[in-house]
Order: structure tokens, then sequence, then C-alpha cells
């Protein structure tokens, strides 16, 4: 084998990885371990009809919890992930007693 296909190959494999995890971590914006590998901070859109927050939690893998009060004063949950695929919404309502 000569040093200049050995070269190529490194080359190759180089240019192949970093465009692997480029692709990977476009794929995943909403992950903390791409924000970490890219040194970019991580930026999670608000709910349109977010006031004020209560709390953050992200104890579950891939996933994070804003707990927030909305422009209506009700109580809400966004559910964001990582790759941005069902996400969910929680709206707490108060039953009315007869």
């Amino acid at each position: 084998m000569s040093s200049s296909s050995t070269i190529g190959t490194v080359v190759f494999a180089l240019v192949l990885s970093i465009g692997v995890t480029a692709f990977v971590g476009s794929l995943a914006p909403n992950s903390r371990t791409a924000s970490r590998l890219g040194g970019s901070e991580l930026s999670l859109e608000l709910p349109k009809d977010f006031k004020s927050p209560i709390s953050f939690a992200s104890g579950r893998d891939g996933e994070k919890d804003l707990m927030y009060i909305s422009m209506d004063g009700s109580f809400k949950v966004k559910t964001y992930t990582d790759w941005g695929l069902m996400e969910s919404s929680i709206v707490f309502v108060k039953k009315e007693s007869k």
C-alpha cells in the first residue's frame, strides 16, 4: 500500500467522521450533548402563550419539561425532546364542583 493511498484513506475517514458528527448534531437540535460537543448554547423556543416560568426539569433521558403560567393564567407543561419529535403539552384544569 502506498503512502499516498494511506493518506487519502485517513483524510477520507476524517472528513466522513466530521460529516457524520455534523449531520447527527443537526438532527438533535434540542440535545445538550450536541450543544456541549459543538460548544453552542441550547436554544428552546418558549410557547407562544408563555407568561412566566414555574419550573424546568430534565429528569427523563432525552426530555425536558417546562412548567409555566400561560397568558390566560392557566398552568401548563411543555415537553421538549432531543429530536423534536413527539413533543407534548399538558394543561391543568380545575374540575368544577356541582
